[in-house]
């Protein structure tokens, strides 16, 4: 089988744009700039050209894979730059679907397959229009997988118990997608929880509005936050003992529970949000 350099480069350019347009699309939900994914996807079809054709070690395979992944990525969303490891991992996982999905819908074709792998790249020697056919339908199950992934986390309520001061409350919970806010001390997530819920665990009937005359006592933490309307306000904050979620069989020792001193929901679905980040 004969194996050019340009075919490779083409089909990597392609396969890259794709997914860094289902992931800045679908994934970050962020605005896509198509120069900026055009160049990117010039990174990843080059480098796996480069990779491709030249004999190394497989370790110095990896590390320039990984190196253009990250190149690829931060120069497509440089602005999501300090989630990288999220958006590499994501970039991985959809480019294994991808490729699967290749393989198995050209074998369903009955269309016999040129395959060369080096260096962790690989090299398809089928038709245009197969290749055209499968990659579409490819496309559409990533699209499908992450909308699912998405869906299944964006609008989920769980069962929360927190424990702290060896009392434990149970309460609903709902994941907030968009809640990533971290103790900027220690790094650590924070979750929120309705002041009524999270009385019994200090046991104490003081007022929401009285909780700064007991930060002291109740070894709060003052966590500086942005809002919408709001350049920076703070909320405070105490690290739980513990805290569970029997649905996904988690147990986290030592996270933030930040106190809000008003309904979290209108009909009272939920009484705590979960960070994005501890699921």
């Amino acid at each position: 089988m004969e194996i050019y350099a340009d075919v490779i480069f083409f089909v990597n350019f392609i396969f890259s744009y794709v997914l860094l347009y289902i992931l800045g699309k679908f994934v970050n939900t962020v605005k896509i700039k198509k120069l900026r994914l055009a160049v990117a996807a010039v990174i990843g079809g080059i480098s796996s050209a480069i990779i491709f054709c030249i004999e190394m070690p497989m370790w110095i395979s990896y590390v320039l894979r990984c190196v253009a992944m990250f190149l690829m990525i931060t120069t497509a969303y440089f602005e999501k730059r300090k989630n990288i490891l999220n958006q590499m991992l994501w970039f991985v996982m959809l480019g294994g679907i991808m490729m699967f999905v290749m393989i198995m819908l050209v074998s369903l074709m009955g269309k016999t397959i040129g395959m060369a792998i080096n260096n962790g790249i690989v090299y398809f020697d089928i038709n245009s229009k197969v290749f055209a056919v499968s990659l579409g339908i490819s496309c559409i199950m990533m699209i499908f997988f992450v909308k699912m992934f998405k869906n299944r986390k964006n609008k989920k309520y769980y069962i929360l118990n927190v424990t702290h001061n060896d009392r434990t409350i149970t309460v609903s919970a709902l994941f907030d997608s968009g809640n990533l806010l971290k103790e900027p001390i220690t790094g650590k997530y924070v979750s929120i929880l309705e002041w009524e819920a999270a009385k019994e665990l200090f046991d104490t009937e003081i007022e929401f509005s009285d909780i700064e005359n007991y930060i002291e006592d109740m070894k709060l933490w003052a966590v500086p936050f942005n809002s919408l309307g709001n350049s920076s306000d703070v909320l405070f904050a105490f690290l739980a003992d513990e805290i569970n979620i029997p649905e996904e069989n988690k147990t986290i020792d030592k996270t933030f529970i930040g106190l809000y001193g008003s309904r979290l929901s209108n009909n009272e679905e939920y009484h705590a949000l979960i960070n994005a980040g501890l699921l």
